[in-house]
């Protein structure tokens, strides 16, 4: 079986960017893209720095569960669940910034109708409470969330936006989201 290198490298690629914007830890945070002609999903590894990552560090596995290669990240049953679930993804990138996770926290939500970019790139955020990550039951929440909504906010955890076009629109969807988050509160502190 012949693996695709470019997406691979994208997927490295993507998460390199997350880190250097700060929007997940040196082990956090997952990126997948899924390659639907042949079934395979090229997906970020569990315990690799991220700021370090490689393409050849990138794990390979099916739909169904099937490792090909590599160690995929915890989050991979997430990552399945929403292909299974919305046939139109082709990519998933699920940061922890901390920022939204602070707004929602303080009883808040991403209100898109604030920025720009926002307003452009996102059309609702859905809302998932807290789940143990890693779990079938986040697997579940998140993709049910996503059947709403290009995006979810997930309570003391971060959050998760697909794309049906590429890895890159679902990274500026995370990017303008906790970009949204960051003026929110700056809002919020001035107003007090």
């Amino acid at each position: 079986m012949r693996l695709n290198e470019e997406v691979m490298e994208v997927v490295a690629d993507v998460m390199r960017l997350l880190y250097q914007r700060g929007l997940v830890q040196v082990k956090g945070g997952n990126v997948s893209v899924i390659d639907r002609s042949s079934g395979l999903v090229y997906i970020t590894p569990t315990g690799v720095p991220r700021h370090q990552l490689k393409a050849d560090d990138i794990a390979v596995m099916t739909l169904d569960g099937n490792v090909i290669v590599g160690t995929p990240s915890s989050e991979f049953r997430m990552h399945l669940g929403i292909y299974s679930s919305i046939p139109s993804a082709v990519s998933v990138v699920h940061a922890h910034p901390p920022k939204v996770i602070a707004l929602y926290e303080l009883g808040s939500k991403l209100d898109l109708s604030i920025t720009t970019e926002a307003k452009a790139r996102v059309n609702c955020v859905s809302e998932v409470p807290y789940v143990k990550p890693g779990t079938p039951e986040l697997a579940a929440a998140v993709s049910d969330a996503l059947k709403q909504c290009q995006a979810a906010a997930l309570r003391g955890h971060g959050i998760v936006a697909y794309s049906s076009r590429d890895v890159y629109e679902a990274l500026d969807i995370v990017e303008a989201l906790s970009d949204l988050a960051e003026v929110q509160l700056y809002i919020n502190l001035m107003r007090r």
